[in-house]
């Protein structure tokens, strides 16, 4: 059983589970709000809340891989919209994009306490034409119901096997075999993205070698 909190307005949701999570860390809690005034993505960059985004948080269980967790649950969103007739495409490491290949949503999971804290930033429709949204145009939404819905459907699709976690991520790929370039700190690596390391890594084909990239920020070549 999910024990749920939403409320109206908070800086970021994530950091009001840490708080929450101080005082009773037993079983599963969700926080989600109406309007999130903080909210944080990965490194330095802040995520931007709409009327049309959903904003949650909650507390899950690693994956077997620790490092694949942010991208079982990118895999599990997907999924979810799926049921609803909507077909998103994932971006290594964890964000998600809507049918144009333009960012709709993304995930941050951190480490606390022994506990693995999962945000995720959801953009069901879109004001901003810089960004996403998984449908095309404004209605009205119950946030909490919404929240509620999506956490259960990750609590209850949890994958068990990374082979076939790998497999169904690479099928969402949206830029599986395509030119990528990723910036990771001070370097940048450009070449053809061909999967997934055993760590969740991206494998990026840059001069007939596989060069390994656990972290950065991931763009089409033909974007950047």
């Amino acid at each position: 059983m999910i024990r749920h909190i939403h409320v109206n307005e908070c800086d970021s949701t994530q950091d009001l589970l840490k708080e929450q999570l101080k005082h009773n860390d037993q079983g599963h809690l969700l926080v989600s709000c109406e309007n999130q005034k903080s909210g944080r993505g990965r490194g330095d960059h802040k995520w931007q809340a709409m009327p049309g985004t959903l904003c949650l948080s909650l507390n899950v269980s690693p994956h077997i891989v620790m490092s694949y967790t942010a991208l079982e649950l990118s895999v599990i969103v997907a999924m979810f919209f799926e049921h609803k007739g909507k077909e998103l495409l994932l971006k290594w490491p964890n964000d998600l994009w809507d049918e144009h290949n333009k960012k709709c949503g993304g995930i941050l999971v951190q480490g606390s306490n022994g506990l693995m804290l999962a945000g995720i930033g959801i953009n069901l429709f879109s004001e901003d034409e810089d960004f996403g949204g998984i449908f095309e145009a404004p209605f009205e939404i119950d946030k909490k119901v919404w929240c509620r819905e999506l956490a259960d459907y990750i609590h209850e699709h949890r994958f068990q096997n990374t082979d076939d976690l790998r497999r169904e991520w690479l099928k969402r790929c949206g830029h599986l075999n395509q030119m990528v370039k990723v910036t990771e700190g001070t370097e940048v690596f450009e070449g053809i993205f061909q999967g997934l390391g055993e760590h969740g890594e991206a494998e990026i084909c840059c001069d007939g070698q596989i060069t390994r990239i656990y972290n950065g920020s991931l763009r089409l070549s033909s974007q950047a």
